[in-house]
């Protein structure tokens, strides 16, 4: 009888702490800053970790796609990791930042999907958007 108390008080304790790892990933949307700015005929894109230890993970195929205002022209409608110009953290496979540069004549709006790390972790893959002037 013990026994099964255990075991059950233990698997209620590993569900708990499974379910509160899983918010804390959709929330992590919310640590990451997205800047779009339209400056020039160029968008400018770059997502940044809002917090200290937070980091980009460098080696997940980063994906953002655009979609331009009616009657405007985009060089891009789909940056990728080929596209990423990384502010290095100094850690392996991590930066401060990633940023993205396009031809773009009128607003966008950007939908990223993207991994963040910690020194010890990293999340499931999640998403982020913004819209530029």
């Amino acid at each position: 009888m013990k026994l099964g108390l255990a075991l059950g008080t233990l698997a209620l304790g590993a569900m708990l702490s499974f379910s509160g790892y899983l918010s804390a990933e959709e929330d992590l949307a919310k640590d990451i800053a997205v800047d779009a700015k339209r400056d020039g005929g160029k968008l400018k894109l770059s997502l940044k970790p809002k917090k200290d230890g937070l980091y980009i993970n460098k080696d997940y195929p980063i994906k953002c796609t655009l979609k331009i205002a009616d009657g405007g022209k985009l060089e891009k409608t789909e940056l990728g990791k080929s596209d990423a110009t990384y502010e290095d953290a100094g850690k392996e496979g991590k930066a401060k930042s990633v940023s993205f540069s396009t031809g773009a004549d009128k607003a966008v709006e950007a939908e990223c999907k993207l991994v963040a790390c910690t020194d010890s972790t990293c999340s499931a893959p999640f998403k982020v958007s913004a819209k530029s002037n």
